[in-house]
């Protein structure tokens, strides 16, 4: 029954329609703008944290994200919205320096971004804390959607990083903190579902069309999302 339940995870074909703006096109219709969105990304804008294996990776902050959305496409001219609700899950993680087995809270959220005279975008952005207070579960729901407001911003182009995590712009310095925790959980919801490491594997690069390592946080959280609602189905409701 487990094994049925993680094959529900939906290929890109299947997943239902992004809902957009009353605009189709998915490019800005000024000249001005799109000249704007093509320019370099400053490199004063880059900040850099440290990711797998302790190796840098550049990234861009959230308030300087919206510092650019509002010096490019202006005050009042776009806005973010988190579509439905944040989702969370407890997961477990083992703490390589300890030994120890650790709970640690994952809370995921979908930003829509809309912007005059073009298409909206949309993305999922992802937060974790391993700390149970007020004051932690808090700021992990902040950078969920703080993380996706910047993965929404960054189908904008080069202004909102997107040539960081491209092979052909700048060069990421390792894999990002975020893909590697990502990959950590589905291996664990994998394992609360019968399944063993392998097998999760499988099962996600069939119904990815590719193998787990290639995954991007998209595609990694909506593959946690659905591994942890058919968890919740095989659970006695409460």
């Amino acid at each position: 029954m487990t094994e049925s339940n993680l094959s529900r995870i939906p290929t890109a074909s299947e997943e239902p329609a992004t809902p957009e703006s009353a605009s189709t096109d998915p490019e800005p219709r000024s000249e001005t703008l799109r000249q704007l969105l093509r320019q370099p990304l400053d490199p004063k804008l880059v900040a850099q944290r440290k990711g797998g294996k302790g190796q840098l990776v550049p990234y861009i902050e959230g308030y300087q994200v919206i510092n650019q959305a509002n010096r490019i496409f202006g005050h009042g001219r776009w806005g973010a919205e988190v579509m439905g609700a944040v989702g969370s899950r407890e997961l477990t993680r083992l703490d390589t320096k300890t030994g120890e087995i650790q709970p640690v809270t994952m809370y995921w959220a979908t930003v829509r971004v809309r912007v005059e005279s073009c298409a909206s975008r949309s993305d999922v952005g992802c937060g974790f804390t391993a700390e149970d207070s007020p004051e932690a579960h808090d700021t992990a729901i902040k950078a969920a959607v703080t993380d996706a407001m910047k993965r929404a911003l960054r189908q904008f182009g080069c202004q909102f990083g997107n040539e960081l995590y491209q092979r052909g712009g700048i060069r990421r310095s390792g894999i990002p903190r975020e893909v590697t925790d990502l990959r950590k959980a589905v291996l664990t919801l994998g394992t609360q579902l019968g399944l063993d490491a392998t097998t999760t594997q499988q099962r996600v690069a069939q119904r990815a069309g590719r193998p787990m390592a290639e995954l991007d946080t998209v595609d990694l959280a909506r593959v946690l999302r659905v591994m942890a609602e058919a968890l919740n189905r095989g659970r006695p409701a409460a």
